[in-house]
């Protein structure tokens, strides 16, 4: 039975799936002396043991061509077999203490019995103990002329930094798409197997960016569906794998604060044995190219949770992860998550919202009011103060925090694009409105919106503006907001018209038209 990341590990620096750590490699070999003690450090699946045993074969190979090692010569035969006695590869999880420190040292100033160098890689070094540290710091302080240490590791920061400042460090990363793209399809091509591009695109984009993941689950389709993988049969089988319970889901209960559906999907998924640090990884990805998306940088999902709701539970999502290390329940960091999501929703809802339930809740009579409101039209004229003065966009600069406060009660979400845009100039009646995102742009531009700013402007400013946006190059500083009037002065006069029973208003009539 073939496994893929065994099969296709690379065996030549060129092989490895990140060019620009391969580059790095070479031209240490290049130099005239070769660092005898390296770090490898970087997230799992990113190739840091493949790399080391490449450099093993490296320092040893006879007859080293272009800094790649032949494959050819009796040490890279023997290497890539696997049966080299000089090459000791040491896991520092299980062989933590100071004692496997001090069994290795003893091998380390032995002489190769066939190699030219011995080469030490120790795996997940910052398992060892600190005692440990201490005994492997004096080795690679002076190490053996014959001796080559790799340390490889997934959190440097646990190393001592007495350890770390002797080491050369060589950073991993996870693999772009382009990269994890590239790596699939070697063994799709090897292997003859017949994939659509839309499937391939999706199971790279549930890699989270680690090749060793890629290769294991491409290898876990390969044995379940055969050489002909079909798109359907692709993306079932990894919504299996994930529990049932996919991000896009996950936002859409969050949304409607289906807290007792989410806790027992949750719940169900701690009985399948789920990696909920992996499940959790997942949300916080979705989570952050959703916010990309809210200011035009990738695909638009608009649905869901809102820019300011998908913020939040993205902090809560980074505070679960720290939570991980210090519970048994796997569940519970994401459950607390969400409890707290929802509890800070619900209030949100009774506090910022109040106003919107009011007039949802008093349902006008439309054909009443839209006579009324013909009647006013056509009758009288509107009440602007100041409706033949020229207003200069230094006075509006200077009133664009009421502004942003008299339209929060209405549409948040207008109020924090606004809130990104600066006023650039006044032509006529017309606010040319400079905005960064062509997203901001679209939504302001909304009739809807449109209406909600230029009613407020009139009560704001105290004369008939409209609007133009316009995309600005390059980001600029924010503008400083002053507020020289109180909120609930800015509420009031916004709210006002909406007790009038004669004809119910402008403003009221906008949040009637949005809220129904």
């Amino acid at each position: 039975m073939s496994v893929f990341h065994l099969k296709y590990r690379p065996i030549k620096f060129s092989d490895l799936d990140l060019t620009d750590v391969a580059s790095s490699l070479k031209k240490y070999l290049a130099g005239k002396d070769v660092p005898q003690s390296f770090l490898f450090s970087g997230p799992k699946g990113a190739g840091k043991t493949s790399a080391a045993r490449i450099l093993a074969r490296a320092v040893n190979c006879t007859d080293l061509q272009n800094g790649e090692p032949c494959g050819k010569c009796e040490n890279c035969k023997e290497i890539i077999k696997g049966g080299a006695m000089d090459i000791i590869e040491m896991d520092g999880a299980s062989n933590r203490g100071i004692e496997d420190v001090r069994s290795l040292k003893d091998k380390a100033y032995l002489l190769p019995s066939k190699l030219s160098k011995k080469v030490f890689i120790i795996d997940e070094v910052h398992m060892l103990t600190k005692d440990a540290f201490n005994a492997l710091l004096k080795l690679i302080e002076e190490p053996p002329k014959h001796t080559i240490f790799i340390l490889c590791t997934t959190d440097s920061e646990k190393i001592p930094e007495t350890v770390l400042s002797r080491l050369v460090r060589v950073d991993f990363r996870k693999g772009g798409k382009s990269e994890l793209m590239s790596s699939l399809q070697k063994i799709i091509e090897g292997e003859g197997i017949e994939i659509a591009k839309e499937a391939i695109d999706f199971i790279v984009e549930k890699s989270d960016g680690s090749f060793r993941n890629l290769q294991r689950n491409f290898n876990e389709l390969y044995l379940q569906l055969g050489k002909k993988l079909k798109t359907d049969e692709v993306f079932k089988f990894y919504l299996d794998k994930s529990g049932s319970y996919s991000e896009e889901n996950f936002d859409k209960d969050l949304d409607e604060g289906n807290i007792k559906l989410i806790l027992e999907k949750l719940e169900k998924m701690a009985n399948d044995g789920i990696d909920f640090s992996s499940f959790r990884l997942k949300l916080m990805n979705f989570f952050q190219k959703k916010i990309l998306a809210f200011y035009g940088i990738g695909d638009n999902k608009n649905i869901g949770l809102n820019l300011e709701e998908s913020e939040f539970l993205i902090n809560l999502l980074v505070k679960a992860s720290k939570q991980e290390k210090e519970v048994e329940i796997d569940q519970l960091p994401l459950e607390l998550a969400v409890v707290e999501f929802v509890g800070q929703k619900r209030n949100n809802v009774d506090q910022k919202n109040k106003k919107e339930i009011e007039i949802v809740k008093e349902k006008p009579i439309i054909v009443e009011t839209m006579a009324v409101e013909e009647k006013v039209v056509e009758a009288e004229e509107p009440v602007i103060v100041n409706q033949d003065c020229t207003i200069g966009v230094e006075a509006v600069e200077e009133k664009w925090g009421n502004l942003l406060m008299a339209i929060k009660p209405f549409n948040h979400s207008v109020e924090a694009f606004l809130r990104a845009s600066r006023p650039k100039s006044i032509k006529g009646k017309t606010l040319l409105l400079e905005v960064f995102y062509p997203f901001h742009k679209d939504r302001l531009e909304e009739a809807k919106n449109r209406k909600i700013v230029e009613e407020c402007m009139t009560k704001v400013f105290g004369i008939d503006l409209c609007f133009e946006c316009i995309l600005g190059k390059s980001k600029k500083e924010p503008l400083v907001i002053k507020n020289d009037t109180p909120m609930q002065n800015v509420s009031d006069q916004l709210m006002e018209n909406k007790n009038d029973k004669a004809g119910g208003g402008d403003i009221y009539d906008v949040a009637k038209e949005i809220f129904g």
